[in-house]
């Protein structure tokens, strides 16, 4: 087998600086999304995988957008 891409635990590197995130970002593109549906789309998918309902993330991204306009939430 390649081991290639292959990641042990012992070799992920947590990064929590604030600065060295948002330089990440910003070299990717990456847009985070707000704190309130990234933890809809959190709990949501956990609940929902937990009952072997495998949803996308992208399908519940759309779901939190649905129900915050319709004022579900």
């Amino acid at each position: 087998m390649n081991e290639r891409f292959v990641t042990t635990p012992e070799d992920v590197t947590f990064v929590t600086d604030p600065e060295t995130i948002a330089q990440i970002h910003a070299e990717t593109g990456f847009i985070p999304l707000p704190e309130e549906e990234q933890q809809w789309i959190s709990e949501e998918g956990r609940k929902r995988w937990a009952l072997e309902d495998y949803v996308s993330s992208d399908e519940l991204r759309a779901e939190y957008a649905r129900k915050k306009a319709l004022g579900q939430l």
